[in-house]
């Protein structure tokens, strides 16, 4: 097993003989998979690739700041080598102390500390040999933190003017080919983090791009942990070991090497065998909980037994008159269990486990849908956690989901949508009536569908890898023909008709309305239309209103609520006529007809215990409901 030097690596072997300022950004505190002796791969960190490039440049020495200690430590690769006056106190060996002061100096003084600092820089780059390389790993640091302050600006130009003065070492002075700069490494994570005034656009500075891992690098690392785990090289074993090494790299998508390191030591503290590394990198990501998706207690109730019904009939019992929509939920629940979600992409393996966009007239289910889906897969009990986004159409609803950026109001509260899943990594997700959202926030879920992973305002990552995400729309019950003239869908309007005006509305919205149509590439199959509510399905809803309403009044007021025949009759022929309401339009006709004058009834004449109360007419006069009832005591 061998691995290449990263090409980074190589680009800052090429740098140090040409410039003599060197500026690294990005991936800069992870670990990097370099050629070790005999050529096999070992993690090193920054400090150890700076070594290696001073060192195959002849450096005598180089010394770094340790944030930690407060101090300066050097390294010494001649040991005959004489530091300058000024940098003799790296000599000294004294501790955790910090640099000793000089005379008349206070300890912690920070106007002295930059005096010092201005000192030690110039006496660095102006030394003739050999080599001496100065690393700033925290360069957002230098200068104090604070940009006004005029000797923190005047060290900022002091550093721009050396870049400009810097000469290489005598030849003489040095056993490279090439004689090297004096160099100073400066390390920030992000450019903007450095302080105002840092000479970024000097061309005497070479700012080099540290990457995240590619796979290749993950490979190499995943293979070495199995080794670690096994005791044996995967490439020279049986394909069981090497399919657990890929599986670790697919799992560690978006991860650096540090993080799959870690995986590396969860896995040996809890046990777990090669063939279980992505559980590893599960637990890695979302904390030990249960996980309902490696259970047979969701198969058994996908599949149904004796005395359950299968998950389809559940969630038919649920939505009702939307057999083909369960069908669909059902598949992508059933795909996600088996852990086959994505399984035909080369992409990410970390998306979420199940995505679905519903589509449909109000009242249709929607919202039941993700209901039954959330205590389908996670418990009786459970809920999904809703996000209505008509509440997310300002310009800063990105920042109520993700939490505010640094420097702005609510920062340190984080964000709805990320603190819910650090909370809740295992769990149903719904955006409802998405098509309100702001655009911006369509780049967030974007990210979520690719990588499954969204960073906060904090800077910290949180993972969707184990949710199941839901989106709803209602988008193209209403709109235009092509002559211009309004078009509404009703329940009369054939079904054919009604799926092809919403699938044409989807693609029109992400295509055309936001200009996003690798977002709805991203849903792929996963888009539901959802038809309105036939005829035939009126008495089931109303059946199982009236009967939440009995028990209501049979659990408050200990009487027997029955509903008769022609009570019934009006109650089902006001509902047909409001099915372009969906259910809902039916349990608003059940409330205003009958709730409403039965609640003022019981008020008036409360209900003894034991009474059956049967309504026999509901009538409408004018705008307002009766009843005729009768009233049995026990």
């Amino acid at each position: 097993m061998t691995v290449e030097t990263p090409a980074w690596v190589r680009e800052l072997e090429m740098a140090v003989p040409v410039y003599p300022q060197v500026l690294l950004t990005g991936n800069v505190r992870d670990r990097y998979m370099l050629p070790g002796p005999g050529g096999r791969p070992r993690p090193c960190g920054l400090l150890q690739v700076v070594d290696r490039v001073c060192r195959a440049h002849g450096f005598g020495a180089y010394y770094w700041h340790d944030q930690v200690r407060q101090r300066f430590q050097l390294y010494r690769f001649d040991e005959s080598m004489k530091l300058p006056d000024e940098l003799k106190f790296l000599e000294e060996k004294s501790g955790d102390d910090p640099v000793p002061p000089q005379d008349g100096e206070e300890p912690g003084d920070i106007m002295a500390h930059l005096t010092r600092l201005r000192e030690m820089l110039v006496c660095t780059v102006g030394h003739r040999g050999p080599a001496i390389g100065a690393l700033f790993p925290y360069a957002a640091a230098v200068g104090g933190g604070d940009p006004n302050d005029p000797e923190a600006r005047s060290l900022l130009w002091l550093v721009e003017a050396l870049g400009h003065a810097a000469q290489p070492v005598p030849s003489t002075a040095s056993k490279a080919a090439v004689p090297p700069y004096n160099t100073l490494f400066w390390v920030v994570e992000r450019p903007e983090q450095l302080p105002r005034g840092f000479p970024v656009d000097n061309r005497r500075l070479r700012v080099i791009a540290v990457p995240e891992p590619s796979r290749d690098e993950r490979r190499v690392l995943a293979r070495r942990i199995v080794r670690d785990l096994t005791g044996v090289e995967p490439e020279r074993h049986d394909r069981t070991l090497r399919e657990a090494a890929d599986t670790l790299t697919s799992a560690t998508h978006g991860m650096r090497n540090i993080e799959t390191l870690a995986i590396g030591r969860l896995a040996r503290l809890r046990d777990l065998p090669p063939d279980r590394l992505d559980d590893a990198a599960r637990l890695y990501r979302v904390g030990v909980v249960d996980n309902p998706w490696a259970s047979t207690a969701l198969r058994e109730k996908i599949i149904g037994s004796a005395d359950r019904p299968s998950g389809e009939a559940y969630l038919n019992s649920r939505v009702i008159g939307q057999p083909d929509a369960v069908r669909q939920a059902v598949q992508v629940i059933t795909r996600s269990a088996t852990g086959l979600t994505g399984a035909q992409t080369g992409s990410s393996p970390n998306r979420p486990r199940g995505v679905l966009f519903l589509s449909g007239p109000t009242g249709v289910g929607k919202t039941e849908l993700a209901k039954g889906i959330a205590q389908l897969i996670i418990g009786d009990d459970a809920e999904p956690i809703r996000f209505d986004m008509s509440e997310f159409a300002g310009e800063h609803a990105r920042d109520r989901l993700i939490g505010a950026p640094p420097g702005y109001v609510g920062h340190d509260t984080g964000g709805e949508l990320t603190n819910a899943v650090r909370a809740n990594p295992m769990s149903v997700l719904l955006f409802d009536e998405i098509d309100k959202a702001h655009p911006r926030l369509f780049d967030l879920f974007l990210q979520i569908l690719e990588d499954g992973r969204l960073t906060d305002g904090r800077g910290a990552t949180v993972f969707f890898t184990e949710t199941v995400l839901v989106f709803t729309s209602n988008l193209g019950i209403r709109g235009e023909s092509p002559e211009g003239t309004p078009v509404e869908l009703t329940s009369r309007t054939d079904r054919a008709t009604v799926q092809k005006a919403l699938r044409t509305a989807f693609n029109e919205f992400f295509d055309k309305r936001i200009g996003r149509p690798e977002l709805r590439n991203r849903f792929g199959g996963n888009f539901i239309a959802m038809n309105f509510i036939a005829h035939e399905h009126v008495p089931r809803i109303l059946d199982r209103a009236l009967d939440s309403v009995a028990e209501r009044v049979r659990r408050l007021h200990d009487a027997v609520l029955e509903v008769g025949e022609h009570a019934y009759e009006t109650l089902r022929g006001h509902a047909v006529a409001q099915l372009d309401h969906g259910g809902r339009g039916i349990l608003n006709i059940v409330e205003s007809a009958l709730v409403n004058p039965l609640s003022v009834l019981l008020f008036e004449t409360p209900a003894e215990s034991g009474e059956k109360i049967t309504v026999e007419r509901i009538d409408l006069n004018g705008e307002h409901w009766t009843l005729r009832v009768d009233r049995c005591p026990e």
